[in-house]
């Protein structure tokens, strides 16, 4: 890895711009001053020698003055990766409100007769909630549907004669963001998605050594599901390093997976080293709507509820028959949507993203396309002033690398949010330096500590982070810094990303 740091010559020249007397000069405030130290001293970070061949876009700017602190590059676009939901985040919250539960239907086109038999179907009505799973269940998958099985019983069903059918057609069927790679769609991150989506799409595998080496690996999948076909291989090894004449030593615990692209067959393959506790593994399912059903059958059939038919997925069935006649049963509520930004922006969970720009779509015209939401997401943005010239807003994770953004737009957002109603739920679910989120462990021992809150996004070659800060003064600064097209490794651009913040929060203006 090539090593990286600030360059003693700069910043013995920021050192000695800053200590400069002052003199006649342009109105900008000059080296001398406070906001002029601080500006040589970003200037210097930004130009470490390691990016020469880089582009940074910072901008930051005093949320209490409105002072222009420093800008580089802050008019240019730049791959913004997951800062890209801080745009979703912002529009969805001040669309919705904080207070907007998403609803998912349990109806039937039957009845239940006499001695507990459901006649018909159970029919699932995707509300497009993110939040049915373990995530939002203290990390217990079944929790969700084992509560809808108490329901069905409190209404006296102890057997469904039908099929279990998911209706999905809130949202349309394009399960997966405009411009994801094909490299990653077997990965938890780039799950499908839809208006049914359980435990966020994915099957988690923890993988544990087994009794001596030689033997099999022991495996638990969660939820405890039949729905992806895993061809399982992971051996036990007594070593914690394994010799190849041709490699040398590699790690005794080497466990892989994949899943083939479009299908449900996957495997997880490697070895485990006996001294290991737990390896655990993701794996996404194709079709999110036939996974949710499919998995609502098992844990119902689990809870001693008898089912005659089979899952189904909606669009498998003739157009005349899908939602005839429906008889509601109950229905779930999510959380509030102040509550699912949260892991939202703290974990930058992408599934979240994607169902609420379709969300804000369909509440808006009906069409639960990316499309939609993305007319809607652009519609608010140009009302608060951030011009289309500023960004090119494709998905809602920011996972595609069609997404642009320039720190101006992202700083404006900031600011936007500042004085919005909506503020205190957007800001509690940023990432809290040092203490959570995507950045828990930086900038520790710092008074960027527990003090920054701020957005991540991490993509090849590209590295951001905004948010805000507050300064010695307790004067309060929204910042975006973003680096693309750099070839060091993610610690050097989180380096001088952390350094930037840490001075802002030193700052003062005395």
């Amino acid at each position: 890895m090539k090593h990286f740091r600030l360059s003693v010559l700069v910043f013995a020249a920021v050192v000695a711009a800053a200590c400069a007397p002052a003199g006649a000069g342009p109105a900008e405030p000059g080296p001398a001053t406070p906001v002029g130290a601080l500006r040589a001293e970003l200037e210097a970070i930004f130009a470490d020698p390691a990016f020469h061949n880089a582009h940074w876009g910072v901008m930051v700017q005093s949320l209490e003055t409105g002072e222009m602190i420093y800008r580089q590059n802050a008019e240019k676009l730049f791959m913004p990766a997951s800062n890209n939901k801080l745009l979703t985040a912002a529009v969805v919250l001040a669309r919705l409100g904080p207070d907007y539960r998403y609803r998912t239907l349990v109806a039937t086109n039957g009845s239940v007769d006499e001695d507990g038999v459901l006649t018909g179907d159970l029919v699932v009505v995707g509300g497009g909630d993110p939040a049915i799973s373990e995530r939002f269940y203290e990390d217990d998958t079944a929790a969700p549907f084992r509560d809808w099985a108490d329901s069905l019983r409190a209404l006296g069903v102890t057997r469904i004669a039908g099929d279990i059918v998911g209706d999905d057609n809130l949202y349309d069927d394009v399960h997966l963001g405009p411009g994801w790679s094909w490299d990653y769609l077997d990965d938890y991150y780039a799950a499908e998605i839809g208006a049914l989506l359980y435990n966020e799409g994915v099957v988690t595998y923890k993988i544990m050594p087994g009794d001596s080496a030689g033997a099999p690996a022991e495996v638990i999948a969660l939820p405890p599901t039949e729905y992806l076909s895993v061809d399982f291989d992971v051996v036990t090894v007594a070593d914690s390093s394994i010799h190849f004449p041709e490699r040398g030593p590699l790690p005794g615990t080497v466990v892989r997976s994949e899943r083939s692209p479009f299908s449900n067959q996957a495997r997880i393959w490697g070895s485990i080293w006996t001294g290991r506790d737990t390896v655990t593994r993701y794996i996404a399912a194709h079709n999110p709507t036939l996974f949710f059903v499919s998995v609502l059958k098992e844990i119902l059939e689990g809870e001693g509820i008898e089912i005659a038919g089979l899952p189904i997925d909606i669009d498998s069935l003739a157009a005349e028959s899908q939602t005839d006649s429906l008889a509601p049963l109950f229905v779930h509520e999510s959380p509030l949507l102040s509550e699912i930004v949260i892991p939202f922006l703290k974990r930058s969970q992408n599934q979240i993203g994607e169902m609420l720009l379709r969300h804000v779509g369909a509440e808006d015209s009906d069409d639960g396309s990316v499309r939609a939401g993305r007319s809607a997401v652009e519609a608010t943005l140009s009302g608060w002033g951030i011009t289309e010239s500023s960004y090119i807003y494709v998905d809602g994770s920011g996972l595609s690398r069609y997404n642009y953004l320039s720190p101006d737009a992202v700083v404006r957002l900031l600011r936007v949010m500042y004085r919005r109603p909506e503020f205190d739920a957007f800001y509690e679910a940023l990432p809290i330096a040092g203490v959570d989120g995507t950045i828990d462990s930086r900038m520790r021992g710092t008074r960027a500590e527990d003090n920054a809150r701020a957005k991540t996004g991490y993509i090849a070659n590209s590295r951001a982070l905004s948010g805000y800060v507050t300064t010695l003064d307790g004067e309060v600064l929204a910042f975006s810094m973003i680096a693309n097209n750099f070839d060091e490794s993610i610690d050097a651009a989180e380096y001088l990303q952390d350094l930037a913040v840490e001075r802002l929060a030193n700052f003062t203006r005395r």
